[in-house]
């Protein structure tokens, strides 16, 4: 596996013959360090939660420096594409393996007529409870994800579980880190870039989150809002493409199930961040879960 973000590459088996330094069953991460990547000053809390590598997949806290002087150095600046990424030392780590394809992968197999992976809307149904569990534990702990993309969920296609990794830009209550310095990925974040392409199945930002001077700087409650937008558009594409090449079948269950994920998008992607449901809210209004510290809401 090979995955290139804005600040670190993932390296695994299977890739470049092996040619790099390996453990079983894990990945090489490969970080540069930038202002605002919070990465490392959060995993240690992301690691506190219980059963945390059901839901996520962070790097290990051993880790090590890589020079440009180091032989290592000049062989990954052959193997990558991002000339950007190396411009001084870097940090590499180890990560649990989680999966053969991140969600982006799923989804650009359906854009290119190929699915075998999303078969229902149940399966739909079923990976979003998981994702949201677990933006609901980082919550619950007051830690903000603030990057979910396709891109940052990670599909094991064998067993059909799935995990959250990259929490470069994530960010502890109260989000000083964050408000003062707002970022995130076009096309999922509550945001209108008007150089960002608007497709049918990542239509038009039309979210108030960033108008005048942003509400989450009075309020910082509306940060976790954040989540619920980028897991909404995530959820929108993923539908978008799966009914695009689906079989429709009269299926009472198919019907319900549906009108179910319609309302759980609609309740993400709500253009009042006042309005938006908490990733708490939608666990309990639509999955009724009842788990531990989980089901506390967040009241705004």
């Amino acid at each position: 596996m090979l995955k290139t973000g804005a600040c670190s590459v993932v390296l695994g088996r299977g890739h470049y013959r092996h040619a790099f330094p390996d453990k079983k069953g894990k990945l090489m991460k490969i970080t540069k360090t930038t202002k605002g990547h919070n990465e490392f000053n959060i995993i240690h809390l992301v690691r506190r939660i219980d059963n945390y590598s059901k839901y996520y997949s962070i790097p290990d806290e051993l880790s090590f420096i890589l020079k440009p002087t180091d032989k290592f150095y000049s062989y990954l600046k052959k193997i990558t594409t991002d000339a950007n990424f190396f411009y001084g030392p870097l940090k590499c780590c180890y990560m649990e393996y989680a999966g053969d394809k991140d969600l982006l992968d799923t989804l650009k197999d359906m854009l290119n007529n190929y699915n075998v992976y999303w078969t229902s809307y149940s399966k739909i149904l079923k990976f979003t409870k998981h994702i949201m569990m677990g933006l609901g534990y980082l919550h619950d702990n007051r830690i903000c994800h603030l990057d979910i993309k396709p891109e940052n969920i990670i599909v094991n296609t064998r067993t059909g579980k799935y995990k959250i990794i990259d929490f470069g830009f994530s960010s502890l209550e109260p989000f000083d880190d964050f408000v003062y310095n707002i970022r995130g990925t076009p096309s999922y974040f509550p945001k209108y870039y008007p150089t960002e392409p608007i497709t049918l199945w990542l239509p038009k930002v039309e979210a108030n989150d960033m108008e005048g001077n942003p509400p989450m700087r009075m309020n910082r409650y509306l940060v976790y809002k954040i989540d619920s937008y980028c897991f909404g558009r995530v959820l929108y594409f993923l539908k978008y493409l799966y009914e695009d090449q689906k079989i429709y079948a009269c299926y009472n269950n198919e019907r319900k199930q549906n009108k179910k994920l319609n309302e759980i998008i609609d309740s993400l992607l709500h253009k009042d961040v006042y309005s938006r449901l908490t990733i708490l809210q939608c666990i309990e209004k639509y999955f009724n879960t009842k788990n531990g510290s989980i089901c506390k809401t967040i009241c705004i």
